[in-house]
């Protein structure tokens, strides 16, 4: 079974409480629309999600390659730690810091089956991915100087604690350095959450805008397709007329060439039977020989038998 020390506990509770804060955070930043500090204490913490994790990675870190006991143990310790906390809150302060009684599969309204899920599933991821991770962080520090800030996280919680029970049973004027003190970890703790909730909240818009834009080129590519092929069509039937315009005008031009040169020559052949009639012997003998030629042999012989 895996060991951890009393150090290494302490160190992964308080990194665990504050991704947990920073998760919340978040969450109600996206759902509302602007920061909201959900932490039971004044400062950057949630020790459910410190206490909740710690007990799952010290109870089931043995059980992280099989993913099945992992996921079912995860939702079983993280339920049984929700379902106490809800109910010593309860008891302590006399109201509810959450209520699922209108979510189905609740027990008593501290806890129900759509969130143990999601826990097992958070869980199992941070055992099998984040966790490693964390413990590098962790064991990166050096131990004497990780001691000393442990320490003072320790003492700044136990004030913050202290300042928020008071503020709940009305006993802030007994403990005004303590409120002093708490405020100013308020405040340190609204300007952590402010950023962690303003940069989701750009997160989600940037991506809205960006998803819009996409839509936006989409659409423009497939109008300019649209248009080029239009254009193309348009580009193709222009070239056809014209050409079929070019043919025309060639066929008439050949057709005039041709017609001017059967004329000239009619005129030539013409011209030639006349100066072969003025020298009717040559024009007998000639029409004789050659029939082709068009000459009026009828009119020759008429002659020739006269």
């Amino acid at each position: 079974m895996v060991k951890f020390s009393l150090y290494q506990l302490v160190w992964m509770f308080f990194v665990y409480a504050f991704m947990g804060w920073c998760a919340e955070v978040a969450f109600a930043g996206l759902r509302h629309g602007k920061f909201v500090n959900r932490g039971f204490l004044n400062g950057p913490i949630c020790p459910i999600y410190g206490f909740g994790l710690v007990a799952v990675i010290y109870l089931l870190i043995d059980l992280k390659d099989n993913l099945l006991v992992l996921f079912l143990g995860s939702a079983v310790v993280t339920t049984v730690m929700e379902y106490i906390t809800g109910w010593v809150l309860e008891k302590l302060f006399h109201a509810k810091w959450w209520d699922y009684t209108h979510n189905r599969f609740n027990i008593h309204g501290y806890v129900c089956l759509e969130f143990s899920l999601i826990w097992g599933f958070a869980a199992t991821f941070i055992v099998r991915i984040i966790h490693p991770m964390v413990m590098n962080l962790i064991n990166g520090i050096p131990h004497q100087l990780g001691t000393v800030l442990a320490y003072v996280m320790l003492g700044l919680t136990a004030v913050d604690l202290g300042a928020t029970v008071a503020a709940i049973c009305n006993m802030q004027k007994k403990l005004r350095l303590i409120t002093a003190a708490a405020r100013e970890i308020h405040e340190i703790s609204d300007i952590i959450g402010e950023n962690v909730s303003h940069a989701a909240i750009n997160v989600r818009r940037r991506t809205d805008e960006a998803r819009e834009l996409y839509g936006a080129l989409i659409d423009m590519g497939a109008a300019h397709r649209a248009q080029e092929k239009e254009l193309m069509e348009k580009n193709r039937e222009e070239e056809r007329e014209l050409f079929e315009r070019i043919r025309e005008t060639e066929r008439d031009r050949r057709d005039a060439h041709t017609a001017a040169v059967r004329a000239d020559m009619r005129e030539k052949a013409r011209a030639f039977r006349d100066n072969l009639r003025k020298k009717s012997f040559t024009y007998r003998r000639i029409s004789r020989a050659f029939p082709d030629l068009g000459l009026d042999n009828d009119e020759t012989d008429n002659k020739e038998k006269q």
